[in-house]
């Protein structure tokens, strides 16, 4: 019975593409992906930082392959699903993490910078899940994971792109879970709340994070990791039967009487 429930959540034979998958959540994500059995696509814009990433996951024992990518670049996503099936053969899960967190205040809101913002938060997850599509519903197991925040369901002084692309984002992901379900896709999201990477780190000091973690039923910040439990749930056929979800994991911090991580 161990033996088949384990099973459940094993990736072997399948491929992943993971985008921002260089650093922080994105990186926990593939390497976890890595060590259950998928080859994993690693991709961000710095080669180097992505070699890093594969030489660990070869290190591991797992199988992934690096590729520069800027997801701003309208070529950019079937560029990427491109070089994964050229070099694995096929795709089977689509992890939408690369984000720019690039923000502005209303005064400050302007045409260039919010169509940026928006192109890469929005419209390149849209175009990456339009050029898997074929391949995701080939595979038998395809499965589209987008990443959003805590941030969309609150309100954010001075934020005007980052927190409602993520609110598009999750509306999106219901929709393509619709679209999608009649051709074995399902389509999930993942809203997390504060992790430990070095973006947050560099973002906050500690007596911040310090409170932030008090402020949550859980006590704690997140650590990167604490996101591959979730992830291979949405990716795997241990969620089989789940589509059109949005998962919050964020230390209880939406509970809380803050709302916040």
């Amino acid at each position: 019975m161990h033996a088949d429930l384990m099973s459940m959540f094993d990736l072997s034979g399948r491929v992943a593409l993971v985008t921002g998958s260089s650093r922080g959540l994105g990186r926990a994500v593939a390497r976890g992906f890595a060590q259950a059995g998928a080859a994993v696509v690693i991709c961000s814009r710095n080669l180097d930082s992505c070699e890093a990433t594969v030489a660990e996951i070869h290190a591991e024992g797992g199988q992934a392959f690096a590729v520069a990518v800027n997801m701003s670049e309208p070529d950019a996503p079937t560029m990427l699903v491109q070089a994964t099936v050229a070099r694995f053969g096929r795709l089977d899960i689509l992890v939408n993490n690369a984000a720019t967190v690039l923000d502005r205040p209303l005064h400050r809101v302007q045409a260039d910078t919010f169509h940026g913002a928006f192109g890469t938060n929005l419209l390149a997850p849209f175009l990456l899940v339009q050029a898997a599509r074929p391949h995701l519903g080939a595979s038998g197991h395809g499965a589209v994971i987008n990443i959003l925040s805590i941030a969309m369901a609150a309100g954010s002084p001075d934020r005007y792109y980052y927190p409602p692309i993520k609110a598009a984002l999750a509306q999106a992901t219901r929709t393509l879970a619709l679209d999608l379900g009649p051709e074995g896709i399902r389509v999930n999201a993942i809203s997390p709340g504060t992790f430990r990477t070095d973006m947050v780190t560099k973002a906050y000091d500690e007596e911040t994070l310090v409170r932030r973690a008090a402020a949550n039923p859980l006590g704690k910040i997140g650590d990167p990791a604490e996101l591959v439990g979730p992830a291979l749930l949405l990716a795997s056929d241990a969620g089989a039967m789940i589509t059109g979800a949005v998962l919050t994991v964020d230390a209880g911090a939406t509970v809380a009487p803050s709302g916040r991580g």
